[in-house]
């Protein structure tokens, strides 16, 4: 029984970490969809290949970014429906 609870104040640490990468990264997102909209706007109105080559870039950020949230959050499901498991076993005892 305490290594349940163990493992549940466990996992509730782990996905309150997760919930601070999280407002962490969507946050650090919206930053990048900003700066990737100058960039976009900047390379259709350019004939320069650097501001084409930014506009890729900063792209490629928002696209890597869109992905760690995407990852972050699946693995705070994960845990989340883990816990709730271990916590109804727990209450069935």
């Amino acid at each position: 029984m305490i290594d349940k609870l163990d493992k549940i104040r466990s996992l509730s640490s782990h996905i309150e970490s997760l919930d601070g990468d999280l407002i962490q990264a969507r946050e650090e997102i919206e930053i990048l969809r900003h700066i990737d909209d100058d960039a976009q706007r900047d390379a259709a109105v350019s004939e320069n290949y650097d501001d084409r080559a930014a506009a890729k870039v900063t792209h490629s950020d928002v696209v890597r970014m869109d992905k760690h949230i995407r990852d972050l959050e699946r693995t705070h499901a994960k845990l989340v429906t883990k816990r709730d498991r271990l916590i109804r076993k727990l209450a069935a005892k």
